[in-house]
């Protein structure tokens, strides 16, 4: 008999079990995969840690608290530049005026382009102090960005959308407007005092929770399959297969940390309530492409931060340590994330030699003056990448974090935010939950 049973190992659960540790329960979390972390996967690529999932630890975030608490290496995100791929041609620049003035659009198209980052700009000042958004405006969470989409040229939308998808993930149409400003205007702000890179990769987190962890409190490659309350043993008895075959465990809370598409397929009799709040948002898919080049001998490539990449199968690059290059920076060399928010999920693209290919070249498209200098690639898909924060996940916020008897519910679609740090203070949120509980048992 466990007192807790974590169904995935991802940033969220195993954060469950770190938050617990302390207590002396019988945890055990169970992971489908070979390792920890979820999608804040990070590969060693040429010499770097490259993140195929998550990126950035955001300041004010329990990501930032824990990579502090657990001793980890990170660099200030410190952007100096803005760039935009449109019509064949790269421009990347330190201000947002001579950025526009130099795209091959028509003068209508700059003065509505001009127009629509100075209100965005506007509004993400307005809204953040020291780079952090505002907690209390919350009526920025109840409207999509797609309002103030309404209405421009062709031309100066397939910019802002391939901007939005970039930063935010998600479809416009869905995303709140307090999203779009964190995830979007904070790169077009070149803001320097809201995100930070881990020169372990975001993966480092986890990996240094389960190192705190009791020996053997994490399976792997183990899938659960089922969840059901049994009365006779006043528990829940979790269905799994292993790596030793088919099995079964009982516990007295079990805390489920898969995404939110997933959760009706292993606990099959929810209530009405929360399978109508799981199925009221969406968690789409993304595709991402880690490429590090030697750009010994170039100028200015070290300070691309984010280019948006209109017409590409990416969305956007992002170079998550602008300005970091030389002998005492990855000798040299420089990395870039290639974000296909808009591709969504690709089934077997990192195995594809040829898609995988088509999107080297693109991104050369890009980056012609790259050409032959590449010396990594890595490509990754997720199927459910991070839930995106619109206006019907905060109207059924309440729904998706409420328990079901001592069924716990935690990831980013639980948080108020989004990503890896809503993940983190949900995972902490349940744990308070069960800390709780014990306590009362115990009295």
């Amino acid at each position: 008999m466990y007192d807790v049973i974590v169904v995935g190992g991802g940033t969220a659960g195993v954060a469950t079990a770190y938050f617990l540790r302390d207590l002396k329960l019988d945890i055990c979390v169970l992971e489908a995969t070979g390792e920890v972390g979820g999608r804040s996967n990070t590969v060693d690529l040429a010499g770097a840690s490259a993140n195929s999932g998550a990126l950035f630890i955001y300041r004010n975030t329990r990501t930032e608290e824990l990579a502090t608490e657990l001793a980890l290496d990170v660099v200030p995100f410190e952007p100096t530049t803005y760039g935009i791929h449109v019509n064949g041609n790269t421009i990347v620049a330190e201000t947002n005026e001579d950025l526009v003035a130099r795209l091959d659009l028509t003068d209508s198209e700059k003065a509505e382009l001009s127009e629509f980052i100075d209100s965005a700009l506007l509004e993400y000042h307005e809204h953040t102090s020291n780079g952090v958004l505002d907690q209390d405006d919350q009526g920025l969470a109840t409207e999509t960005i797609a309002e103030r989409l309404s209405g421009l040229q062709p031309g100066v939308r397939r910019i802002i959308d391939a901007a939005l998808r970039g930063g935010a993930v998600g479809d416009p149409a869905k995303l709140s407007a307090k999203y779009a400003l964190r995830y979007f205007a904070s790169y077009l702000a070149r803001e320097k005092r809201n995100r930070s890179f881990a020169l372990g990769g975001m993966q480092a987190i986890p990996r240094a929770m389960h190192g705190r962890l009791p020996a053997d409190t994490v399976r792997f490659d183990t899938v659960v399959t089922g969840v059901a309350f049994k009365d006779e043993q006043d528990a829940y008895e979790v269905s799994f297969t292993g790596p030793e075959g088919v099995g079964t465990l009982l516990t007295r809370h079990v805390v489920s940390t898969l995404p939110a598409p997933l959760v009706p397929t292993v606990f099959s009799d929810l209530p009405t309530w929360k399978t109508d709040a799981l199925s009221s948002f969406d968690t789409p898919g993304s595709t991402t492409l880690n490429i590090v080049a030697d750009i010994d001998g170039l100028s200015g490539i070290e300070d691309w931060a984010f280019i948006v990449t209109a017409g590409m199968p990416f969305d956007a690059i992002i170079n998550p340590t602008p300005g970091r290059v030389g002998p005492n920076w990855a000798a040299g060399r420089v990395q870039f994330t290639c974000y296909g928010n808009s591709t969504g999920f690709q089934p077997g693209f990192a195995e594809d030699e040829a898609r995988v290919a088509d999107w080297v070249e693109s991104f050369l498209t890009v980056a012609p003056q790259l050409r032959g200098r590449i010396t990594g690639v890595h490509a990754r898909t997720w199927e459910h990448c991070f839930a995106l924060l619109g206006p019907d996940r905060a109207a059924n916020l309440a729904e998706l974090q409420r328990s079901v008897g001592s069924i716990h519910f935690a990831g980013d679609y639980t948080s108020e935010t989004a990503g890896t740090h809503g993940a983190y203070t949900e995972a902490e949120r349940v744990a308070s939950l069960i800390r709780a509980s014990v306590a009362s048992s115990n009295n």
